[in-house]
């Protein structure tokens, strides 16, 4: 059985926190607690609140990854929505509006995704959306790609994208911007060596299906500009195979 939407958010929000101020008050009282002890009972009564409201959080965020990486932009776009009503601080929207961003390119809205990361309050270098900056950067190299803006794309990719990877390497980040620098290239009209920036992780079984399909359409758009028709059309087939409810390939 589903749980609705708007049950488990007061659930979560409202009904959980209570039933832990509830708890801590109850054994406080039971106890006869005085003093440093209920002081202390205050304390942990406050980390346990902090660590509730920490795990929504990572719950909302590996929900927008997953939906991200299976390729349903629908879903992701209403997750992001829904809790963009229940955020008061700009500082909390700043990644729900990236996810929009994420969404629309995966439907083919690019004009959309641009004004979503636009909204998200997001700047280069700004120490206070920092954590966000490689999500940001890498959704606005789509968006702008695929707008015909190969100036401000590259201009992300090397001040932004680059500088944040060489910080904190990894394999996931390092994929992220090989794939966002084949799209510049594409951009710029190196169609050959975006190809082959991609070309050796189409296949690899251990992305998601449409970070796999992302791949397989800057394939189909290179090859379409080599000259390559067949191809183009092979890599197209994939595309639409592995994530069906997305607009990749034009």
């Amino acid at each position: 059985m589903k749980i609705p939407p708007k049950v488990r958010h007061y659930t979560d929000a409202i009904v959980v926190p209570i039933a832990l101020v509830l708890l801590y008050v109850t054994f406080t009282i039971s106890a006869n607690a005085t003093g440093a002890a209920r002081v202390l009972a205050a304390i942990f009564m406050l980390i346990a609140l902090g660590m509730w409201v920490g795990f929504r959080r990572l719950r909302l965020h590996a929900a927008a990854a997953r939906l991200s990486a299976i390729g349903e932009p629908a879903q992701l776009l209403t997750l992001a929505d829904d809790e963009l009503q229940r955020r008061w601080f700009p500082a909390g929207k700043a990644s729900l509006h990236i996810y929009r961003a994420m969404a629309f390119n995966l439907m083919g809205k690019p004009t959309e995704a641009k004004a979503a990361l636009d909204d998200s309050g997001v700047k280069p270098g700004a120490r206070s959306t920092r954590a966000w900056q490689l999500l940001w950067s890498a959704t606005d190299i789509d968006a702008r790609t695929r707008l015909g803006d190969a100036v401000g794309a590259r201009k992300t990719l090397d001040t932004v994208l680059k500088p944040f990877v060489r910080m904190m390497p990894s394999r996931g980040i390092e994929l992220i911007a090989t794939e966002a620098e084949a799209r510049v290239l594409l951009a710029e009209g190196d169609a050959e060596g975006a190809r082959a920036l991609v070309a050796p992780f189409v296949k690899d079984m251990r992305l998601g299906p449409a970070a796999r399909a992302q791949l397989y359409a800057i394939v189909a758009a290179s090859e379409r500009r080599l000259g390559n028709e067949a191809a183009a059309k092979v890599a197209a087939a994939k595309v639409t195979e592995l994530a069906p409810s997305c607009t990749l390939v034009s």
